[in-house]
């Protein structure tokens, strides 16, 4: 498969099921002056939230037109 274009966009499915419905474990922090929690790290750890497998996720470009 070619590498893809830095900005390309993806999509990414289950190499199980072929889903697209992804959990991702990640950290969030409590900023004061927002009042809002900001995302500050998503973790390597990929759930298919259509099969429940932990999984690598498998990136495909997104087809124009498609």
């Amino acid at each position: 498969m070619p590498a893809l274009e830095p900005d390309q966009p993806v999509t990414i499915h289950c190499p199980h099921c072929g889903g697209e419905n992804f959990l991702s474990d990640a950290c969030a922090r409590w900023n004061v002056e927002t009042q809002e929690w900001e995302l500050s790290n998503v973790f390597d750890d990929k759930t298919c939230d259509d099969c429940g497998i932990e999984v690598s996720a498998v990136e495909r470009p997104v087809q124009e037109g498609a």
